[in-house]
């Protein structure tokens, strides 16, 4: 044995365990302040990524046992900067040289690797990282070179004989560890060069002040590794390598030090995930702030606030036209006032959008300025990516459509739809927020506008709002406008029209079998079924049918009746965002009423032509009419109607139910005080939640 080979098996053969017990014990605040003294970079820099795509390529083509299929895919083709190799090349030939050097005639790893430290001192730690791989690289494949050619190349063939070259089929398990630990220290790499690609604006993130802590220690470990990397695969040209130290030994020692690499990786990945979370909600909470500051602000048209809203730029067509379903830009909605549709992905069909598309259709029959306006629909989708079921049912809502939509869920970013949640009190349930032709917020849901008055409420503002009210008074056509031309042909010619609702159906039959006797006394009545405010299509659809077979009325369908009262309890929160006072405006008063009443149980509306007559509860009205031979003679001096309220009014006295009223969560303010319509009183306010079990999209 040569002299040479004596001093490698006494220095290899002295170093014990794998990892020297006095390293293991070294903690980290020890450990991070022998790396520090090393580190002191002079300000140069280097771009990592096209040299660590370059040493990834290398590694692929080298390929022992199963690099490639641990790698997955073949590295992107480097675009390394020649100017920058040039000048790094020196720098990488002398680790090499050194580091080959050392693992021949120095046992001790440690030292090894604080040295290879010292000398990368200048460099930042990812650029440390990379410089150490590339030096590792290079002999590495020089190596694997001569053993994958050596069978088909003379040359190699004489240089293998002369090193002494093994067979690598006793190495397999050796060879796996080796693979496995190079595997492990690109992943570090990688990671650390992570770091220090996040954005200017982490720099002050608590999160980085702790991953910067654990990286000098993960540095020390990855240098750890490509020491004993490189030592063991210099050995494999060594003509005494099967000699030095059992096999077991260097497979123990290369997985115990890809345990302290995985470790250091595993750490640094989580911290990394939470720095790239905090930039995130960084980015969002900035975001957030500059859409708020954006539309509040003064502007000269609403291009601004619309691209931030739908998260587009000069370049995109974010939207898709409601006729032909073609992708448009922003200008077809310039200087507009722009009705934002929110919602959910909407059940198709919809009675809301079925209705708003009526209402939206008719505007366009219409010259003026009415028509200065247009809908988009913006989806609040949370899940993503989309399933295949949820995809379908944006697709099938888009179909719907006949205004302009954002072309997918995604365009709307989460601080856009935080902005929506918190600054337009979207809750799940569909609004209409109105942008005028500035892009400021004119209605942050005029949905109770549309309802009321559809476009006659245009540009749906508070004003207008106020004006629309001042005008109206209670009379039938406020009740049934946009529902029924067959109760406003009957209104024009001054019939008696009776409304009435509940969802009993033996009320139902005795009250209109009632109706109908007194109508043969000669006083013509028209009877319309109204439904129930409370019930689902599904529950009254039983109901209409009943009531529609066995001819007890005339009866609305399931659509009419959603939207009367839906159109009802708009009125109703209109006149709350007024904050109208209900003791002074009778039609707050009896909008109330009705909807108390509904919540009881039965009632009935009566009007002559226009003039509503009275509103009553149903039992006291049924009673009522059952007693019509005592009180028929009255109709002689006073209108039908009329009568009847005298009569009713003496029977149910003040012994009645309690009456309340619901208020869902998306009518915006809700009011301190309000009084009963029945008795006049103050009203008790209590609170009650409940859930809808909608499920989230």
């Amino acid at each position: 044995m040569s002299t040479r080979s004596k001093v490698l098996v006494e220095s290899r053969a002295g170093r014990g365990d794998p990892i020297p017990e006095r390293i293991v014990k070294l903690d980290d605040t020890a450990l991070i302040r022998l790396i520090q003294e090393t580190h002191d970079p002079d300000g140069r820099d280097i771009d990592c990524q096209p040299l660590m795509r370059n040493i990834e390529e290398i590694l692929y083509r080298v390929a022992p046992l199963g690099i490639q299929a641990a790698m997955q895919k073949t590295p992107a083709p480097s675009d390394i900067d020649n100017a920058q190799l040039a000048t790094l090349s020196f720098v990488v030939n002398r680790i090499s040289s050194q580091m080959t050097y050392k693992c021949l005639v120095n046992g001790d790893a440690h030292a090894i690797a604080v040295s290879l430290l010292q000398l990368l001192s200048a460099y930042f730690w990812d650029a440390k990282l990379v410089l150490l791989l590339a030096a590792f690289v290079l002999n590495y494949s020089e190596c694997w070179l001569v053993i994958q050619i050596h069978g088909s190349s003379k040359l190699a063939s004489k240089i293998a004989t002369l090193k002494q070259v093994p067979k690598l089929g006793i190495l397999k398990q050796q060879l796996e560890a080796l693979n496995n630990l190079i595997m492990l220290l690109l992943d570090l790499a990688k990671c650390i060069i992570e770091f220090k690609e996040l954005p200017p604006e982490s720099s002050d993130l608590p999160e980085l002040s702790t991953a910067h802590g654990a990286i000098p220690t993960a540095v020390y470990w990855f240098t750890r590794g490509i020491v004993a990397c490189a030592a063991h695969s210099t050995q494999f040209t060594a003509s005494n390598y099967l000699h030095y130290a059992a096999l077991g030994h260097i497979e123990k020692e290369l997985s115990a030090l890809a345990d302290k690499i995985k470790i250091s990786n595993e750490r640094l990945q989580k911290q990394l995930t939470i720095c790239y979370q905090a930039i995130d909600e960084k980015k969002e909470i900035d975001a957030y702030k500059s859409l708020s500051r954006l539309i509040e602000s003064a502007h000269i048209d609403n291009m601004k606030v619309l691209k931030a809203l739908l998260n587009t730029n000069e370049d995109m067509a974010p939207l898709i036209e409601g006729y032909t379903k073609n992708q448009v830009n922003l200008e077809v909605l310039r200087r507009k006032y722009v009705l934002l549709l929110i919602s959910g992905l909407i059940d198709n069909p919809s009675y809301e959008l079925d209705i708003l598309g009526q209402i939206y259709m008719e505007s366009k029959t219409y010259s003026g300025r009415i028509n200065d306006f247009e809908f988009v629909w913006i989806p609040m989708v949370e899940s993503t990516p989309m399933t295949e079921a949820t995809k379908q049912k944006f697709e099938n809502c888009l179909a719907a459509m006949p205004w302009c939509s954002v072309g997918h869920p995604s365009s709307i970013s989460k601080p856009v739809k935080r902005f929506i949640r918190e600054k337009f009190h979207y809750r799940n349930r569909p609004i209409l927020v109105v942008l005028d032709p500035q892009g400021k917020v004119s209605s942050l849901n005029a949905f109770h506008m549309m309802w009321t008055w559809g476009t006659f409420g245009f540009p749906f503002t508070k004003q207008r709002e106020e004006a629309l009210w001042k005008e109206e008074f209670w009379r039938l056509e406020l009740l049934v406008n946009g529902i029924d031309m067959t109760i406003l042909n009957w209104i024009r010619s001054g019939r008696h029209i009776i409304l009435y609702g509940g969802d009993d159906i033996q009320w139902i039959t005795n009250f209109t079998d009632t109706a109908h006797r007194v109508a043969l006394s000669g006083i013509p009545l028209e009877l319309v079924y109204v439904g129930k405010g409370d019930k689902s299509e599904q529950e009254m659809k039983p109901l209409v049918d009943t009531i529609t077979n066995k001819r007890l009325s005339y009866c609305w369908k399931e659509i009419e009746i959603w939207f009367f009262w839906t159109r009802l309890k708009s009125m109703l929160f209109s006149k709350i965002q007024l904050k109208t006072n209900d003791e002074h405006d009778p039609v707050m008063q009896e909008i109330e009423k009705l909807l108390m009443y509904d919540g009881i149980g039965t009632w009935a509306l009566f009007s002559r032509g226009s003039d509503v007559s009275f509103t009553g509860r149903g039992d006291d009205v049924l009673h009522t009419l059952q007693k019509f031979h005592e009180w028929k003679e009255n109709v002689k001096r006073v209108d039908f109607f009329d009568a009847l309220k005298e009569q009713y009014e003496q029977l149910c006295g003040d012994d009645h139910p309690c009456c309340h009223l619901d208020f869902d969560n998306i009518a915006g303010e809700i009011p301190e005080n309000m009084m009963c319509p029945d008795c006049h009183r103050s009203m008790e306010q209590n609170a009650i939640y409940s859930c809808c079990h909608e499920p989230v999209q």
